[in-house]
């Protein structure tokens, strides 16, 4: 699909989390209740580690909001998303700086403002970030769709809108933290 403009810089391919990823990943979560949250709480103690400027900016926008079942699924979509990325490229992921996280929120904040000013444009910006990472992408919103089907409509949508964008901030900055494989071309274009 060709786009006419986007802001958000294309993922590189060697950086795509893919459908097997996401299986191993969800086949890690497990069953039970007790291993799913042993799980996530390790995971978080780890992305706090590997990666604290991502996950104090993912804490401040899950928490920011008062509605129980978006930081709930916040929680856990900014801790497996992190964990599907460590799932795909165990020893080439990087460390997300503060630099590469403004990149992330800017990029994302004017490629929204180039769709919302342009009444011709078809596609959002998640759309955008799904064509760079499709079955992460499928996976997030999946799980929000879950989320807002058991609110039975008591969700508060703009607690969900923030928690989502800042899932989608996670996705792209993590997907430039990818380094290429060695031998790899590093250009995104040529990858």
């Amino acid at each position: 699909m060709f786009l006419r403009k986007a802001a958000l810089r294309p993922v590189p391919r060697w950086a795509v989390v893919d459908d097997l990823a996401i299986d191993a990943l969800e086949e890690t979560l497990g069953e039970a209740e007790e291993d799913l949250q042993r799980t996530l709480d390790g995971g978080y103690r780890e992305m706090d580690r590997l990666q604290p400027e991502l996950a104090e900016y993912l804490a401040g926008q899950v928490s920011s909001r008062n509605d129980e079942l978006a930081q709930s699924v916040g929680y856990f979509l900014a801790v497996t998303v992190y964990l599907a990325f460590r799932e795909a490229f165990p020893t080439r992921l990087t460390t997300v700086d503060e630099s590469s996280l403004q990149l992330a929120l800017s990029t994302l904040d004017v490629d929204e403002e180039l769709r919302r000013n342009d009444p011709t444009e078809v596609l959002e910006s998640d759309d955008v970030v799904a064509m760079g990472q499709p079955a992460l992408v499928s996976y997030v919103q999946h799980h929000f769709d879950e989320a807002l089907s058991q609110s039975e409509g008591g969700a508060d949508l703009d607690a969900f809108d923030t928690v989502y964008r800042a899932i989608l901030v996670e996705v792209i900055a993590l997907s430039h933290a990818v380094r290429a494989p060695s031998g790899t071309a590093q250009d995104p274009a040529l990858a």
